[in-house]
């Protein structure tokens, strides 16, 4: 792969990997409702996990994508890294 399209694709991981995280975390929340079935609960727990780890996983893949490209498209891989440090600093800021 060419390292300038691997920064573009490192781009695309990144806004797609926060929003996947964003919905996996935020679908977790809140308690259901009393007459849900134990087993529906339980599929839309496991639904929900499984798009927070896909969204951790594009944004790690990402990561990678942008220090593979730095060489050749540095503007771009330092945004990526930017997208990616910024708002996780910022979340852990927040629960401290």
């Amino acid at each position: 792969m060419k390292q300038t399209t691997a920064a573009n694709l490192a781009l695309l991981l990144v806004a797609a990997g926060w929003l996947l995280a964003y919905y996996g975390a935020m679908s977790q929340l809140g308690d259901p409702s009393p007459s849900i079935p134990h087993a529906q609960i339980e599929a839309a727990r496991h639904q929900s996990l499984a798009v927070l780890f896909i969204g951790v996983a594009s944004i790690l893949t990402a990561l990678w994508l942008s220090g593979y490209s730095f060489s050749a498209a540095k503007i771009r891989a330092s945004a990526c890294a930017a997208l990616i440090l910024l708002p996780s600093v910022a979340v852990v800021w927040s629960t401290l």
